[in-house]
């Protein structure tokens, strides 16, 4: 039996070019393992800017074009840094960090936000930073301009606003989209339908990292508003015992709020937001908020969505688990204080009633 040889140097260079044009990122950077001329092909940026526009439609925007191609190895290291997710890797986790924190500044970073709605981009953004003149270190939390920039924008992302005529035109533009599922099951239908990206890139460094779990990691309907449904994205981060954050992790919670014209099944982006907390609940702003954002970005990465998924449960378990303890410490002290006050009265009315009684 004749055995079949492909040889690929018997296929021009254009051709191979235009085959690995047509790859996925992951069986790209497998064929750039193969052989020096197609590590030479792989190498084109080209090939990873198409990658990167189909996957993130917020880099092909005008605005996001320096900002990667600026970075070393463009857009190739900004794909290979972002598809992956961030993963609750404790090893190593205060090697992760090798930046002096006085020298992180809001405007390092950019930010490229996409909604998808089976595979249909909602809404994308990309934000470039804030320009701030000072750097700001983790004893900076008291600083106006830093603090404004922790709670409000860039974590605050509201698309352009549509119109009801819009609407009536049946006009499925870049911001609303018809649904698949059925009306009484929007829950779950959110649930699988929408995924969300949230990448973070250091424009200094050319590091980039995706915040988002990518699917929903619960969405819930608000029932005082008029089709009004919240859905949850994030990650969580392994942080330095320097922080003193409990337990050592801090999740990123990013807060995508969507509506659904019932009338005509179509859905829009609203809001997205994100902020940081940790496992006690407690909001992390200021300069901590910086160190942990850009130690994110040398957090460990996985494909496993499912092991991303479990993280994020283990630490909701550990933040139950300090919101009990809390409840319970409350309620004893709350107890020993109507002990105290039951004792203190008891006290007056043994002094107090003999006294009474003389004077009677």
């Amino acid at each position: 039996m004749e055995h079949l040889k492909c040889d690929l140097k018997c296929l021009s260079r254009d051709i191979l070019a235009d085959i690995m044009a047509r790859l996925d990122g992951s069986t790209l950077a497998s064929a750039a393992c193969t052989c020096s001329d197609l590590r030479g092909i792989a190498r084109n940026q080209r090939l990873w800017k198409q990658l990167c526009n189909s996957t993130w439609p917020s880099t092909a925007l005008d605005e996001a074009q320096h900002l990667i191609s600026s970075s070393t190895d463009g857009f190739r290291r900004f794909y290979a840094d972002s598809y992956p997710l961030i993963s609750n890797d404790h090893k190593d986790a205060n090697n992760y960090f090798p930046i002096q924190p006085t020298l992180i500044s809001p405007s390092n970073f950019a930010l490229f936000i996409d909604v998808y709605y089976r595979e249909k981009c909602i809404t994308s953004s990309v934000l470039d930073g804030i320009p701030m003149e000072t750097d700001f270190g983790q004893d900076d939390d008291t600083t106006t301009g830093l603090m404004s920039w922790v709670l409000n924008c860039p974590f605050k992302v509201v698309p352009s606003d549509i119109n009801d005529e819009d609407i009536e035109d049946g006009d499925d533009g870049h911001d609303f989209i018809s649904l698949v599922g059925k009306a009484d099951d929007r829950c779950n239908e959110l649930k699988e339908g929408i995924r969300l990206s949230w990448v973070l890139l250091d424009k200094k460094r050319g590091k980039a990292g995706n915040l988002s779990s990518w699917k929903p990691l619960s969405v819930k309907k608000i029932w005082a508003s008029n089709g009004d449904y919240i859905l949850h994205f994030g990650c969580i981060i392994p942080v330095q015992e320097r922080l003193q954050l409990p337990h050592n992790l801090a999740k990123c919670l990013i807060v995508a709020r969507c509506n659904i014209e019932e009338k005509h099944g179509y859905l829009r982006s609203k809001e997205v937001s994100m902020h940081i907390e940790d496992t006690s609940g407690a909001y992390v702003n200021g300069g901590k908020s910086l160190i942990i954002l850009n130690q994110a970005l040398y957090c460990s990465r996985s494909n496993n969505r499912h092991a991303v998924k479990k993280g994020y449960i283990q630490f909701e378990g550990r933040k139950q688990e300090i919101i009990r303890k809390k409840k319970l410490e409350e309620t004893m002290a709350d107890w020993l204080c109507i002990s105290f006050e039951v004792v203190i009265l008891l006290i007056l009315g043994y002094r107090i009633l003999p006294i009474y009684y003389m004077v009677q």
